[in-house]
């Protein structure tokens, strides 16, 4: 897990076929600001090279999800507790980051049986086929009645998805839903014997941890588990890429009816001339999310022995969480 204190961004610019250019690039250390700048300006060095050698040069980097293919999360620190990061994401919310606790975020999604949902998929299909069946006809001679009948197919097809959307809308195809999710876990729970879970909902859906032993994120086989148990690909990929697990401790603003970040997005390091507006909005944010919980306790799965190690960490993010409190969820 590589998660550094220190970010430094240098710059390069000049001419390049009497265009001004300009190129910029973050160097960053865990160990000091001096080594953060010598790694960006040998960055920065570099995509200027490859900029004269006429090879495409993005002038700045783009802030990655998590990071990215050999980059660090990019994100304010705010704690360290042993080998635990808790860091502030480019929404605002904290976030705990973990080198070896499974969490697994579930995405509720809601959806209606698996026959049902397939049969909205072939209606839409045939529709969106008869369509172009009458439109094809029309052109070769079909007349005005082969339009009237490729445009009602069109109109068919869009009200057939139509139709699913708000059917996914409701309460009890949400609520059928989170059946199913839990199942899903509970049916893992069932397949690894000495096992032990804790389970929580969260506002999108619900949040495993594993208690009865740790795991390695970039190993094979806790991917599949992450798999199995229906988690996010994004967060997958993230867990294998970074070597962390990671859970939100704090509600997203907007649900909590607190204003976008300021500035937009937040990048970190926030430049000097805007971190006035950032501490601005840290305050409000602050002041509004101790009214909130991430995520709300719901059960324990499975009769496996607590690992000491899970047992630390859970008990830390259910306390910085609000877990185990009544407050709304955000």
């Amino acid at each position: 897990m590589q998660i550094p204190e220190y970010w430094v961004e240098a710059t390069v610019e000049g001419r390049v076929n009497r265009k001004r250019r300009v190129v910029r690039r973050y160097g960053w250390s865990e160990t000091s600001e001096a080594e953060a700048k010598a790694m960006a300006e040998q960055r920065a060095a570099a995509a200027w090279s490859d900029l004269l050698a006429g090879r495409r040069v993005s002038g700045r980097e783009a802030k990655r999800p998590y990071g990215g293919a050999g980059f660090p999360i990019r994100e304010q620190i705010l704690r360290r507790i042993g080998s635990i990061v808790i860091t502030r994401n480019s929404y605002g919310a904290h976030c705990l980051n973990e080198p070896d606790v499974l969490f697994a975020d579930l995405d509720l999604e809601p959806r209606m049986p698996a026959l049902v949902e397939r049969l909205f998929d072939v209606a839409a299909f045939g529709g969106a086929v008869a369509a172009v069946y009458f439109l094809f006809k029309a052109k070769y001679g079909g007349g005005y009645g082969a339009c009237g009948l490729s445009a009602a197919a069109i109109v068919s097809a869009i009200a057939i998805l139509i139709v699913r959307a708000q059917l996914h809308g409701l309460a009890s195809v949400t609520a059928a839903t989170s059946r199913r999710m839990l199942k899903r876990v509970r049916k893992v729970s069932e397949s690894l014997p000495d096992s032990r879970w804790a389970i929580y909902e969260s506002p999108g859906g619900f949040r495993v941890i594993a208690l009865h032993a740790t795991f390695d994120p970039r190993h094979q086989e806790t991917v599949r588990l992450l798999q199995s148990l229906g988690s996010d690909p994004a967060y997958v990929q993230m867990c294998e890429m970074q070597a962390c697990f990671r859970a939100r401790l704090t509600g997203k603003p907007w649900r909590m009816k607190v204003r976008k970040l300021v500035p937009r997005p937040g990048v970190w390091p926030i430049r000097p001339e805007r971190r006035s507006a950032f501490d601005q909005w840290v305050t409000e944010y602050e002041a509004a999310s101790a009214r909130f919980a991430a995520c709300r306790f719901l059960e324990d799965l499975g009769d496996g022995r607590i690992h000491p190690r899970c047992a630390e960490v859970q008990r830390l993010h259910d306390q910085l969480s609000r877990a185990k409190t009544t407050l709304p969820l955000a």
